[in-house]
């Protein structure tokens, strides 16, 4: 028996038609009493070099449960892969594929050639592929009377072509239906469109655009879902004064819609719509829509039908028409469900290709049964700088933390002081010390570092080498250029200072760079800035989510915290390049001036305790604990440095802090974060420099009651911090790559 039923073999990043298709599809599949055991091949295709997360509603199918990931040391087998794509088998695998099915089906969501007769990829070579690594018996679907005309241009296949298309499948409940909406304002007639930002999705020229879409019309609002830049290029700087753009966000396309009087839909003429999923979207949610005519073989009378210079006139008749325009609504959600409900349609399909029914998997879609070939977590390899206290370390603990650990064996090398906070947490860890530890030269130290790197990936095989720091080192380096086919990830924060530009250079070095969010980004004018073409930027990471604190009750009783204390968090870092023992004794003179306070001074992993002032008694408790932040909520407020962490936990933990900045050189702008949280009235800042005419009047005005107050509900209103979990997930899925993004015979750039 087969380990699998279905195995989809897909590259999930891309958040296009084709991703969108696949996670209804899989709805549709689960929604069964009966589904079959399905998995997924996540694959590392050539188009897309950014590091984007899977689409979401594929990533909730995993999360849950439903679809079990194939990992690329596994060897298992499935009855039917289901390979959407061709760009998935541009190339032969890096590597074995970790699959074998009795059949494969190639479903091609792109014409062979486009409108102008210009090939868009190499069928024959895409179904040898297919033949070589995953199955010799090859099915080709397209998935609309377009693409399968496309294929005359492919020449022969080793493979058999469909006789059914293999249509793109919705869930209608995902986009809602309003019965009575009102009709169009004759007043203000709002006409939309959405697709993701490509110049090939819109009319070669401006006069054609403006035509279609009434760009002289006072009367007329034009939203545009998936804009940029790209439109300024092509129509110049003077768009339409009737356009609202709007930049792509696929979480919104239902709301987008629903505000629609009209979907109007007109393309370039070199493009080929192979099937047109925005405008089915559009036709779900009962939008009146209105394409060109070739679009009429694909959806019916669904949509109704226009030349640029018709599109107009059609407009102003249904707006003068209500009950036309009411019926066109109906008709289009109708022939909807009836033609292409993923409920009714995607469990079928793959029966038609010789799919047996012999599931045991429960009515959730979840195996009933251990898998019946056993595979190891695949071991993912955590590399950072030692920096000055313990943030890379504490970020790569976050994204560590998220792993499912079923999947994947996180196992640390740092060359940070703290490396016990690692292995306390139960991972494997190597040290390595830095050179400036060492009084070494660099040069030496780096052929070390490759060599000690070398070792530990030959030993662990890990299937993603993530680094944390800002300085990327020649060791590094040089380990990357000799395992070309590790994946990598480099998590690199934004704020730097113009000394460390340099670094910028390296990113190619690694499959992608991820940035972990910053409150204060805006204000941030680093050499990173202009730098993020190729970066996807996270929420802001924190080790441990804000809403899985202890409570305040049992945190205060930790510290033995009386119900009267005022308790103040007092946390400068390690003083490692911030001289801090002066401001240190000034701070607590100052705060403990006030009634009823109590200062809780807690010590970096990295710093000896220090001494305790004479007299202070029990108003001063001291402690070394980390994360420190799990018992954050015992504190009324906190003064300390705007590290990365520090600074995202106490603003994201809604305490209210006076941020004293570490403003030496080789440290990140943590005056910009500092600066910010005080222009924002989310805290206050107080630079060391000003400390001795500013600190009284700084500390007196983080301990009134009332400006306390306005600070936590300046932070209550901050956005909850998802960067942590979206870089688990995409490290995970990373992890998890097969990689068909070059050929096996090519030298391997990165």
């Amino acid at each position: 028996m087969p380990d699998l039923d279905l195995v989809y073999v897909i590259d999930a990043r891309f958040e296009g038609g084709v991703s969108t298709a696949v996670a209804a599809e899989l709805h549709g599949i689960f929604a069964g009493a009966r589904p079959p055991r399905v998995g997924i091949v996540l694959v590392k295709a050539h188009l897309l070099r950014l590091p984007w997360p899977s689409h979401p509603e594929i990533r909730r199918h995993i999360d849950e449960g439903r679809l079990r990931v194939v990992l690329p040391h596994a060897r298992l087998t499935a009855q039917i892969a289901l390979v959407h794509h061709p760009v998935v088998f541009a190339n032969l695998p890096r590597s074995r594929f970790p699959v074998q099915a009795d059949r494969a089906i190639l479903v091609l969501h792109h014409p062979v050639v486009d409108a102008r007769g210009n090939r868009q990829y190499d069928l024959p070579k895409t179904v040898g592929h297919i033949a070589a690594s995953l199955s010799p018996d090859v099915f080709v679907a397209p998935v609309s009377p377009v693409v399968r005309r496309s294929l005359r241009a492919a020449g022969k296949i080793d493979g058999t072509v469909a006789d059914e298309d293999w249509t793109n499948l919705i869930v209608p409940q995902d986009w809602p239906f309003v019965p009575e909406r009102k009709p169009p304002d004759p007043r203000q007639i709002v006409v939309g469109r959405h697709a993701r930002p490509d110049r090939s999705k819109w009319p070669d020229t401006f006069e054609e655009v403006a035509l279609i879409y009434g760009a002289e019309r006072d009367d007329m609002v034009v939203r545009v879902l998936g804009a940029g830049p790209f439109l300024h290029d092509l129509y110049g700087e003077q768009l339409p004064g009737n356009w609202a753009l709007e930049p792509f966000d696929s979480d919104g396309v239902a709301d987008f819609l629903q505000g629609l009087d009209f979907y109007v839909y007109y393309h370039a003429s070199a493009w080929s719509e192979a099937f047109g999923r925005t405008i089915l979207e559009a036709l779900a949610c009962g939008v009146v829509t209105i394409l060109p005519p070739h679009f009429e073989e694909l959806f019916g009378p669904a949509a109704l039908y226009a030349l640029p210079e018709e599109v107009q006139p059609l407009i102003d008749s249904l707006v003068a028409d209500p009950e036309a325009w009411r019926a066109q609504r109906h008709v289009a959600r109708l022939w909807v469900l009836q033609n292409h409900a993923a409920a009714f349609r995607a469990s079928g399909r793959p029966k038609l290709y010789g799919l047996r029914d012999i599931s045991d998997a429960d009515a959730g879609g979840r195996l009933a049964a251990p898998p019946q070939v056993d595979v190891a977590p695949m071991p993912v390899l955590f590399v950072s700088t030692n920096g000055i206290g313990v943030g890379h370390l504490t970020q790569q603990l976050a994204i560590a933390d998220r792993l499912p650990r079923d999947r994947f064996q996180a196992t640390f090398a740092t060359m940070s002081f703290s490396a016990k906070v690692a292995q306390d947490a139960g991972y494997p860890v190597f040290y390595l010390p830095h050179h400036r530890h060492l009084g070494a030269h660099h040069e030496a130290w780096n052929t070390v570092l490759a060599e000690e790197l070398y070792d530990l990936i030959r030993h662990l095989q890990p299937g993603l080498l993530a680094y944390d720091g800002t300085a990327v080192f020649g060791g590094l380096v040089s380990v990357l250029q000799v395992f070309p086919d590790l994946l990598s990830l480099w998590v690199r924060r934004a704020m730097w200072r113009e000394v460390h530009r340099p670094f910028l250079e390296h990113a190619g070095r690694f499959s992608g760079v991820l940035e972990p969010g910053e409150l204060a980004g805006d204000l941030d004018h680093g050499p990173t800035r202009d730098r993020r073409g190729g970066v996807h930027v996270t929420g802001p990471v924190l080790h441990i989510d804000p809403a899985a604190r202890v409570a305040r009750e049992q945190a205060r009783a930790h510290y033995g915290l009386a119900e009267t204390d005022v308790a103040v968090a007092l946390q400068m870092g390690s003083g490692a390049n911030f001289d801090i023992e002066d401001l240190r004794l000034q701070t607590m003179v100052a705060v403990l001036r006030h009634p009823n306070t109590r200062i809780l001074e807690i010590v970096s992993p990295l710093a000896p305790m220090p001494d305790r002032p004479e007299g202070l008694g029990d108003r001063l408790i001291q402690v070394r604990e980390f994360p420190s932040f799990l018992n954050s909520r015992a504190v009324d407020a906190a003064i300390g440095v705007a590290g990365y962490n520090a600074f995202h936990e106490q603003v994201l933990g809604g305490i209210p802090t006076l941020f004293v900045p570490n403003e030496a050189a080789e440290m990140d702008s943590q005056l910009t974060r500092a600066h910010w949280a005080e222009v924002t009235g989310v805290g206050l800042c107080l630079r060391a420099r000003d400390a001795a005419a500013r600190l009284d009047a700084a500390v007196a005005d983080l301990l009134d009651p009332q400006r306390r107050s306005q600070m936590r509900a300046a932070m209550a209103a901050l956005p909850p911090p998802n960067g942590a979990a979206e870089m688990a997930s995409i490290a995970a899925d990373y992890a998890s790559m097969v990689r068909t993004d070059r050929s096996p015979y090519e030298a391997y750039p990165r």
